[in-house]
């Protein structure tokens, strides 16, 4: 347990081990878990994909060679030079129904064609894709740009987007935090020419820019576009009180005092806690004078990315002898600390407090509030019938459960993100108790279906349902990836990450004295 936070408290310096410089591209993340797991999952982002099991450290990277010309970056999955979109391939194929064979047919069958087109295997036969090809018209040159854009990130190519990313920002310069193109101006960004390249750096910084418009008081959400509620309005305040200088402090009256760390906890971290540690950078860059704790917290926790000489000496400390479980930090600058922690969140909510709603915030990445928990499934069963009046328990009623418990009792703020407009609704509805989303007919659905998602409003969950406010409206988030995602089991399915954000905190009751009170 740390001492209660003094925003006075000094805060030790510590050597940077990494240079805010990115000079090659960027390694694959670990693949996702696997659909039945134990822990909290997200919904859609690789529902049949292969975990790879890790030794918790870095293996040297070889130096990079081009292996595609720029003019070559279209391929049939199945003939790509690169094995890990040969097994995208294969996993569409095993898991993915043709369309026009189940809609017009009737049939249950494979996708074994590859349109020559997108490159992607889309339906049972050239004659099946011949019937359906003014339906597939609507998402081939989606699928097209995928197919390119992966190769593009394979091709050995020097990724000049992530190389020379702007540094320290001056205090008499404003950041404008508005949309991608109004963030990259003002914060000095090399000038982005090609809309390929702008998804590619879109998909690595919708992490830290995600956080960064969230807190920032440049931000896009405002009380005057209704995204920030009046509750919200308070908890922003507190935040912006200890990351801003007040109003009208010039560069030489701001207060240099060494400062408590804010902390920032992302919960059920995968994907995010393996990038780079530059690119977290960003989000320090932006509040100069505020030294920052980002915790990464999950059973899939992972290290972030860091120079190659040094990663030899990061790996998770097995015997947990500082928090009681896996962890790993990495100490990045003097203003910047990563810490992953693996385990669940309320393994180490104790060791965590006190909380602080001024220095303290939370936010949850997918966190499929409204999935259904695929580890209460039988594995050898993992379709059952759902009785009459029954449907399955989603993950908000039961792994995320006692994790939000916990973060409303510490009136912190807590903000989540959602990769389709779908999974927003599903998410609020979940909290909220109020009827999930259906997906229209003649509609793909987002999930399997083997996957059987709740139809009728969840029952309210015990100290949960009646103890947040909302903060941050749901809706859409200007810093979501550019790049699509595309789904194994429906081609025709592609979402963003962090299409969405909204936000809550835990109710506060005010004290109120009556007349008998007082006398």
């Amino acid at each position: 347990m740390r001492p209660a936070s003094s925003r006075a408290l000094l805060r030790t310096a510590h050597r940077p081990l990494v240079v805010p410089l990115l000079r090659a591209p960027i390694a694959a993340a670990h693949s996702p878990a696997p659909l039945l797991a134990a822990q909290q999952t997200r919904s859609f982002f690789g529902l049949f994909g292969k975990k790879n099991k890790s030794s918790g450290e870095f293996k040297s990277v070889p130096d990079t060679t081009v292996i595609l010309e720029q003019d070559d970056l279209f391929h049939p999955l199945s003939k790509s030079p690169f094995k890990e979109l040969r097994e995208k391939g294969e996993r569409i194929s095993t898991y993915a129904i043709c369309p026009v064979s189940y809609e017009k047919h009737h049939e249950t069958k494979a996708v074994k064609y590859e349109c020559p087109d997108c490159g992607f295997p889309t339906h049972a036969s050239r004659e099946r894709w011949e019937e359906g090809r003014e339906e597939h018209a609507e998402s081939c040159p989606r699928l097209r740009e995928v197919n390119e854009d992966e190769h593009d990130l394979r091709s050995g190519r020097r990724v000049v987007e992530y190389e020379n990313m702007p540094g320290l920002q001056p205090y008499e310069q404003a950041i404008n935090l508005q949309t991608w193109d109004t963030f990259f101006f003002t914060r000095g960004f090399v000038s982005i020419n090609s809309k390929r390249a702008m998804r590619h750096v879109s998909k690595l910084l919708t992490y830290p820019i995600s956080v960064m418009s969230v807190l920032h008081q440049n931000g896009p959400f405002t009380a005057g576009n209704g995204r920030i509620t009046s509750e919200g309005r308070r908890s922003m305040a507190a935040i912006h009180s200890i990351l801003h200088a007040p109003p009208g402090t010039s560069a030489e009256d701001i207060d240099v005092r060494p400062m408590a760390a804010f902390r920032i906890f992302l919960l059920g971290a995968r994907g995010e806690s393996t990038l780079p540690a530059d690119i977290w950078l960003q989000l320090a860059y932006v509040f100069p004078r505020t030294p920052f704790d980002i915790y990464f917290i999950g059973p899939e926790a992972g290290i972030p990315i860091v120079k190659g000489y040094q990663r030899q000496h990061l790996k998770m400390s097995e015997d947990g002898s500082k928090y009681g479980v896996p962890s790993c930090t990495v100490n990045v600058s003097p203003q910047l600390r990563l810490i992953s922690l693996k385990s669940s969140y309320e393994a180490v909510h104790n060791q965590l407090g006190p909380f602080d709603p001024y220095q303290d915030v939370f936010f949850a990445f997918s966190p499929g509030l409204g999935f259904p928990d695929q580890s209460l499934l039988d594995p050898k069963n993992p379709t059952p019938d759902v009785k009459d009046g029954e449907q399955p328990l989603v993950q908000a009623q039961t792994s995320w459960k006692a994790t939000l418990q916990h973060i409303l009792e510490t009136k912190c703020a807590l903000f989540f993100t959602a990769f389709s407009p779908a999974d927003l609704a599903r998410d609020v509805s979940a909290i909220f108790g109020t009827q999930p989303p259906t997906t229209a007919p003649g509609q793909p659905s987002e999930y399997p279906s083997s996957v059987q998602l709740p139809t009728k409003p969840i029952p309210p969950i015990e100290g949960v349902s009646d103890e947040f406010e909302l903060i941050l409206t749901p809706g859409a988030n200007p810093f979501a990836s550019r790049k699509w995602e595309i789904a194994d089991w429906d081609t025709r399915v592609a979402v963003k990450t962090n299409w969405g954000i909204w936000g809550i905190r835990g109710k506060k009751y005010e004290v109120v004295d009556t007349e008998d009170e007082r006398s």
